[in-house]
């Protein structure tokens, strides 16, 4: 009874992660009990939570040794190897212990997981069933499915999972979240920009969690007439994301009048004329107001209302000093001046996934045309590179890229003076569209929803062209179309 009630003890200060003190307990039962599974399983269970993994594994082979066919025990293994992203093991044990016992959909579920995590889509959706007929209330198996089929490129099998995720679990934030951009990527806007909402309620995205924190009490804006009332607008996600959707507060201006205040995350009140819209910073205090959103839910309340989207609005203010300072400099140059980007930068703080960036060698396919001038548009580009794009020295690189100046008053009147912008999805992308200057966007095989689906144009900017992965990772073959249409290009130009 004793060893009993000290075990459960222990078991209660591990799930409250008191690890210190149910440590200590399993060692002091095992002193007296060294081959209890039970302790042993718990206690390795622990050690490796605990990163003790030298420990944790000699006490996960002294368990083999006592019951190597314990489907538990097994699982416990294979996560050990599963949480060190020792992949090989952690599929070896996952897969013993799901024939140990077939029910077991955890094993099945993590299987997935790691399948997934290897783009290894079709292997994942494979197991992510098992999972599913182990236990059909298994949610997030039904979620990570979805989330398969999406990066294979079928986005309406990916629609069909998300609903089920939703259908079992109905305030499943993530699920909520996946389908809205699933939705959109097949512009079923009306159910897409509703879905995109349940954004507000997911961990993932400090802005909500901050603005929660809030505690504003105002209504949310909805439609209402605005005439005498002011809004309050939250900025939202990266750079880009304020880039594209500030169109929308000209559009409100326009539309329902009243004062708009913009609170921005990102020192880039520069950019707006006070007259016309009043920003204030994160650190400022909230002024009154009557009514709030965020920015990104505006084109959704404008959607339902119109079926449409509003034309980029150019809402930069120039310093005229400093695009008179780069015409002077570019003016030396002689044939087409290109800019590229292959990643997000350090400033953009932006989220958004690895999938984006581009290996910055790819650009040599471009940099071997020798009557080209490039100029990278990277603040934190790894100048070891420039060697391998700079062959014919027809490369340059800014390295007090905005230093002295506020954020991309240097960049907007560099890709002012330019031909051509060819970048990856980032806010360098954004911000060339909405300076109306020609852009060439580079996108992966899946690609952020705003993208949509096979579109060449752009329904954002009139004057962006999209490049797209023909199949996951596939660089070589989007660079070779561009240095195709680059050609093309030069033809022109000479002409």
């Amino acid at each position: 009874m004793v060893i009993e009630k000290d075990f459960k003890n222990a078991v209660i200060h591990h799930k409250r992660k008191n690890y210190s003190k149910a440590q200590d307990i399993y060692e002091n039962l095992l002193r007296d009990n060294p081959y209890n599974i039970s302790i042993l399983l718990n206690y390795a269970t622990l050690l490796s939570e605990t990163r003790q993994y030298k420990k944790a594994e000699d006490i996960f082979q002294k368990c083999l040794k006592i019951k190597p066919e314990d489907s538990l025990l097994l699982y416990n293994y294979a996560k050990f190897f599963h949480d060190q992203k020792n992949f090989d093991q952690a599929i070896i044990f996952y897969k013993k212990s799901l024939t140990v016992n077939k029910k077991n959909d955890v094993s099945a579920y993590n299987l997935g997981n790691i399948f997934s995590a290897l783009k290894k889509f079709d292997k994942a959706i494979k197991y992510f069933n098992i999972a599913i007929n182990a236990n059909p209330s298994n949610f997030l198996a039904y979620n990570n499915i979805g989330f398969s089929y999406k990066y294979l490129g079928n986005f309406e099998e990916a629609e069909k999972y998300y609903e089920q995720a939703i259908d079992k679990k109905p305030d499943y934030v993530e699920a909520h979240l996946n389908y809205s951009t699933i939705l959109l990527s097949l512009k079923k806007f009306e159910r897409g920009f509703k879905e995109y909402e349940w954004r507000k309620k997911s961990k993932i995205f400090s802005d909500y969690v901050n603005y929660i924190n809030l505690k504003i009490n105002t209504p949310i804006w909805n439609g209402e007439n605005l005439k005498n009332k002011t809004i309050l607008i939250f900025s939202e996600q990266g750079i880009g994301d304020l880039f594209q959707f500030s169109r929308y507060l000209y559009l409100l201006k326009e539309k329902f009048g009243g004062k708009i205040i913009l609170r921005l995350k990102y020192n880039l009140s520069h950019f707006f004329n006070p007259k016309e819209i009043q920003t204030i910073s994160e650190k400022d205090k909230i002024p009154s107001h009557d009514f709030h959103n965020h920015l990104m839910s505006l084109p959704g309340i404008f959607y339902e209302k119109n079926k449409s989207f509003p034309s980029n609005k150019n809402f930069a203010q120039l310093d005229k000093q400093k695009l008179e300072k780069w015409k002077i400099f570019f003016s030396s140059f002689t044939g087409l001046k290109i800019g590229i980007n292959a990643d997000s930068t350090k400033r953009s703080g932006a989220t958004g996934s690895l999938l984006r960036m581009i290996p910055i060698e790819q650009f040599k396919t471009l940099t071997d045309l020798k009557s080209v001038n490039f100029f990278i548009l990277q603040q934190d580009f790894n100048t070891n590179k420039l060697k391998i794009l700079n062959e014919n020295s027809n490369v340059n690189y800014f390295d007090k890229l905005d230093k002295d100046t506020k954020p991309f008053e240097d960049t907007m009147s560099i890709i002012k003076n330019l031909d051509l912008i060819i970048t990856a999805d980032t806010s360098i992308a954004h911000l060339s569209a909405m300076l109306e200057k020609k852009t060439w966007i580079v996108l992966p095989f899946v690609s952020d929803w705003r993208w949509f689906r096979n579109e060449k144009k752009s329904t954002w900017y009139e004057n962006v062209t999209l490049y797209r992965q023909k199949e996951d990772g596939d660089w070589d073959g989007v660079f070779e179309n561009i240095k195709e249409d680059l050609k093309k290009n030069l033809k022109i130009k000479k002409n």
